[in-house]
């Protein structure tokens, strides 16, 4: 599972202003205590028995990681950032989490759920990253598995939907007040989204970070998850996956590995 994470990216996710720290990500996302809630419910709806073994791939600070502790339920986690493999085992101490890359990744084994919530699934911009990825989902998931996937929704974004493509978020942290300006724009023919985000102390420009994120609608994914091995059984804008016209801004996809 260990990888080299000496310059905090392992050719993945780049070393973002927003992932500073495990608090200052948690502040900016709160969110992400309510998608560990709604991928714990999903999954325990979609198993054929109780999960016994969970993988949590971008597990972040571990939150979702602690919502499957049991006493009988191992837990084993990845994350490409070095800061949130520091929080995620601080959380869960009995957890096995390291370092690892989404696209490349072997663990000698399968679990009865595996998880990827805040858009992790996203990073895999190209169409060799995306087959990778889908590779590393098969490979490492029981026959009856499930899968669950939490991103940014598609279908609201091309729609306009989603509304503004433009927002700030104001927060306060290490005695400083914070302002993020965001903005997001599409390049259509390579399936991505580019965020560009500007963060200011007092108009004072402090971080400018950018990223890339694939996008994929609701018969793309379907087709991907079909070719490696897997049943969609949701593609919806909430975590309870009721029927919808999906102009929620997060999208949800639960799927279930067939036999080999």
């Amino acid at each position: 599972m260990e990888t080299d994470p000496a310059d905090g990216r392992n050719g993945i996710v780049p070393m973002r202003f927003i992932y500073r720290s495990a608090e200052w990500y948690e502040r900016l996302y709160p969110q992400a205590a309510q998608w560990a809630e709604d991928c714990f419910r999903l999954v325990h709806r979609f198993a054929e028995r109780r999960p016994r073994s969970i993988l949590d791939i971008g597990c972040g600070t571990g939150l979702a990681l602690a919502r499957f502790a049991g006493p009988d339920v191992e837990r084993c986690g990845i994350d490409a950032l070095p800061v949130m493999v520091k929080a995620a085992r601080q959380r869960n101490p009995d957890a096995t989490i390291g370092f690892g890359d989404m696209r490349d990744l072997h663990l000698g084994r399968r679990f009865d759920a595996v998880i990827m919530l805040g858009g992790v699934f996203s990073h895999a911009k190209t169409n060799e990253d995306v087959r990778r990825t889908m590779r590393v989902l098969a490979e490492h998931t029981h026959p009856g598995a499930v899968l669950v996937i939490e991103g940014i929704n598609p279908c609201a974004l091309l729609s306009g939907a989603a509304g503004r493509r433009s927002w700030s978020i104001d927060v306060e942290a290490h005695s400083n007040s914070y302002r993020g300006d965001a903005e997001i724009s599409t390049d259509l023919p390579n399936s991505l989204f580019h965020l560009k985000r500007t963060w200011s102390i007092d108009d004072e420009v402090v971080e400018v970070e950018n990223s890339d994120h694939r996008f994929m609608l609701p018969l793309e994914m379907e087709a991907h998850l079909n070719h490696h091995g897997f049943s969609l059984v949701g593609f919806a804008d909430n975590g309870q996956l009721r029927p919808s016209d999906m102009s929620g801004p997060r999208a949800w996809s639960v799927a279930i590995r067939n036999a080999d």
